[in-house]
């Protein structure tokens, strides 16, 4: 007796239902995936506000300033270097969802291929940029996907800017302030002038505006006449349009674009000024009701953010 073979109908069957298996589990896998790096890179966030936690409770209640120049006024030396004691592992800088493997220093050493970290392959060498001399750089992590909210942890360039490091006592609602958001992916948000610029790592970035002007850094504290507006969503999408690549007229030069508009979906795991961190949405933090990037201008002298619909100051 002769076993008969599968006709050409039933391979086919058998191939078209596989098929079929096979897209409906593969964004279940991929999902998972996410997901997991989801928790990894929550669990980063988390480390890193025990250590800021542990930071602050040594220095008298001080969060670090984002960035300030040391060396004579040189080098830029970032937090992620000043609380690395209380980490002691570089690797909790960088997220898991990172597609750059977190960015390298903005001036970097070449030749011991930043200190065997490696540089994303989109990233210039910022040294001449910073004006940085032979064997100076920036004092930061090896790889780094996290940036501060500037206005808890300034950049302090200079003793001429006027920005200042913040108490922790002062902040408003400390469980409701993010101190610490993603960084940006992206190279066209994050370099300095043109495709051959800078990559900027060591800036921070804020959800506020001057309401004379929507291009602001805030190293300094506001003109007595000026209000700090939080910012609102439809400027934030101007601003973010640096991630389709093509910046210019269309993107607005605002500290805004450090930041990521969302690594899991529409949101990210954010750090918060009592060190506790979670998931939020990202434009949900910009909603002037439960406005999430501070309600005063802490470190750029203490102005109230108003919300503009209304003209009182954000909740």
């Amino acid at each position: 007796m002769f076993r008969k073979a599968f006709t050409l109908i039933e391979l086919l069957v058998v191939i078209a239902i596989i098929a079929i298996l096979a897209a409906i589990l593969f964004p279940v896998f991929a999902q998972a995936k996410l997901a997991a790096k989801k928790a990894a890179d929550l669990s980063n966030s988390k480390q890193l506000g025990t250590s800021l936690q542990i930071y602050i409770t040594d220095y008298d209640d001080f969060y670090p300033v984002n960035n300030h120049r040391v060396n004579g006024g040189v080098v830029e030396l970032h937090w992620s270097w000043m609380i690395l004691p209380y980490v002691k592992n570089e690797q909790i800088f960088v997220s898991p969802v990172d597609k750059n493997g977190g960015w390298a220093p903005s001036c970097f050493d070449a030749s011991t291929n930043n200190r065997g970290f490696g540089v994303p392959g989109v990233q210039n060498n910022g040294c001449v940029a910073q004006g940085y001399g032979a064997g100076q750089f920036t004092i930061q992590v090896g790889r780094l996907s996290y940036t501060g909210n500037q206005l808890l942890m300034p950049r302090k360039r200079s003793d001429a800017d006027t920005s200042t490091a913040i108490n922790s006592t002062v902040v408003d609602g400390v469980a409701d302030t993010i101190l610490i958001a993603p960084m940006t992916e992206s190279i066209e948000c994050m370099r300095r002038g043109g495709p051959t610029g800078e990559a900027r790592t060591y800036r921070p970035t804020l959800g506020v505006r001057d309401s004379a002007s929507i291009t602001n850094s805030f190293s300094n504290a506001l003109p007595a006449t000026s209000q700090l507006w939080a910012l609102q969503e439809a400027e934030a999408r101007t601003i973010f349009a640096c991630n389709t690549g093509t910046p210019g007229a269309s993107s607005v030069d605002h500290v805004l674009r450090y930041t990521h508009p969302g690594r899991f979906g529409n949101g990210n795991n954010y750090v918060y000024a009592d060190s506790h961190a979670k998931f939020a949405d990202f434009y949900r933090t910009l909603n002037p009701r439960q406005f999430q990037w501070g309600k005063a201008g802490y470190s750029i002298g203490g102005a109230t953010v108003i919300d503009r619909t209304t003209g009182l100051p954000v909740q």
